[in-house]
């Protein structure tokens, strides 16, 4: 990293409650440009709104980190990276920060944001701009990024009761981080269970028939996770970073491009984009939350393949899971009734006995009338005569 001509706004304070240090397009786009490969920030606005409001949870939480920048974050990514088959805990991984205190020194100040840098040294590499900083700071330091950078929920336990439906996948010091990720997302082989996805397995019937939630989560790992006591199913939306990691196609790229492109496909196959219900029920959750989910995730091309389900190494067990409790599922009211078509004979039967119930109550009804009201006149033309 060169001092002396430092990108626009990297040197702001990361958790920061200062409007100076508040993210602009200029810091989004090195952001994205880092991150990604790509400058893409005016489609990235769900991806920045999760990171502001991850650096607020962080900030709130008074969990101490040593990384006080914007460049120590993108930093650290790099260094990440590049050891990302190094243990946790390894010397390796811990060469980014200052050196560690040992628990018989004499405490020192721990980097926070209690001790700022001053403005000439934030320009300086992390570990040259503090004589020390302790073991629990540089591992949240990682947490943080991990959570930022991959938008996997890793870290301080202060932040559980904060994120309460999230799942929080645990990192030990003796995993490196291509271990943490398998940990994450384990790949299975089994064989195909049916011949293809069904065209009704989606959002809008999953919602009208099935009677399940659909729930947008920011936690990649919880994606397709299906909760049977609160009958609702998390979907990760998160289109443009799943895109531009991707686009990255680096060599040291942490998640494994197979899990990016099927996490798209299975959005593609929940939310087809030629379907005309799954288009209308997405435009309306849309705009109810525009700033929390990504318009990308509605518009997913669906590849030549996708619909094979030995295909999904990552998330083939999940989907039959969905699958099979959307076909265990029942009415539980009219008009689940009324849509549910997965049993054409069942719903035929069902609303013709609704049919001949309705017309009967009708026909007894006129009946019954047309009885008062012969009764009536017959009543009062005797009495006229």
């Amino acid at each position: 990293m060169s001092a002396a001509n430092p990108e626009p706004g990297l040197h702001k304070l990361l958790l920061s409650e200062d409007s100076d240090d508040a993210l602009d397009k200029r810091l989004q786009d090195h952001i994205t440009a880092s991150l990604w490969s790509t400058q893409q920030h005016h489609k990235s606005t769900t991806y920045f709104q999760y990171f502001k409001e991850e650096c607020e949870v962080w900030r709130l939480s008074d969990s101490p980190v040593t990384i006080q920048t914007y460049q120590d974050f993108l930093d650290l990514v790099q260094h990440l990276k590049r050891t990302r088959n190094e243990k946790r805990s390894a010397p390796a991984v811990l060469d980014f920060f200052p050196p560690l205190q040992a628990d018989d020194d004499e405490k020192t100040s721990t980097p926070s944001l209690s001790t700022e840098s001053t403005p000439n040294q934030l320009p300086l590499l992390l570990k040259h701009r503090f004589p020390h900083c302790d073991l629990v700071s540089a591992t949240n330091s990682i947490f943080l990024t991990v959570r930022l950078w991959l938008m996997l929920n890793v870290g301080s336990s202060a932040l559980l009761t904060i994120f309460p439906g999230r799942s929080s996948p645990e990192w030990t010091e003796d995993q490196s981080l291509d271990d943490f990720i398998d940990s994450c997302f384990p790949a299975s082989e089994w064989g195909p269970r049916l011949s293809q996805w069904p065209f009704s397995l989606n959002a809008s019937n999953l919602e009208r028939v099935g009677g399940f939630e659909l729930v947008w989560t920011d936690h990649l790992a919880d994606h397709l996770y299906l909760n049977e006591d609160l009958g609702t199913i998390t979907i990760y939306h998160h289109v443009q970073v799943l895109r531009g990691l991707l686009q990255a196609k680096s060599p040291d790229q942490a998640l494994p491009d197979r899990l990016l492109t099927e996490t798209l496909q299975t959005l593609a196959l929940i939310i087809p984009r030629a379907n005309r219900d799954c288009k209308t029920w997405f435009e309306k959750v849309h705009t109810k939350d525009a700033k929390k989910v990504d318009y990308g995730a509605g518009d997913v091309e669906l590849l030549h393949w996708s619909r094979s389900p030995e295909k999904y190494k990552f998330w083939g067990q999940r989907l039959i899971t969905i699958k099979m409790a959307y076909d265990a599922s029942e009415p539980k009211n009219l008009g689940q009734w009324w849509h549910d078509r997965r049993r054409r004979v069942e719903w035929y039967t069902f609303w013709v006995a609704v049919l001949v119930v309705f017309l009967t109550i009708v026909f007894g009804l006129v009946q019954s009338i047309t009885g008062v009201m012969q009764v009536y006149y017959a009543a009062h033309s005797g009495q006229s005569t």
